[in-house]
């Protein structure tokens, strides 16, 4: 598990795949508990937070690329107006 500011500082195309294996293993956790094959059920409480913070990442990249857009757009439109 990486910790939040690894986190921030990767790309999307490794959060996404990040966050592909968390829900794997959140999964394969989950069905251990049920299985009585693991028997530390806090584990599955922090594998869903460990998802939760990657998708807050996520969250927080995608509102910083729009804004990003918009802020050149309206540089555009000041530049076409000058």
């Amino acid at each position: 598990m990486f910790s939040i500011q690894e986190l921030r500082s990767s790309t999307i195309k490794e959060l996404l795949q990040e966050l592909e294996k968390a829900r794997k293993g959140a999964q394969k956790t989950r069905i251990n508990i049920k299985t009585k094959q693991e028997k530390n059920g806090s584990k599955a409480k922090k594998t869903k937070h460990y998802v939760a913070k990657i998708l807050t990442v996520l969250k927080e990249v995608e509102a910083e690329e729009a804004k990003k857009k918009v802020a050149d757009n309206k540089k555009e439109e000041k530049d076409k107006n000058n």
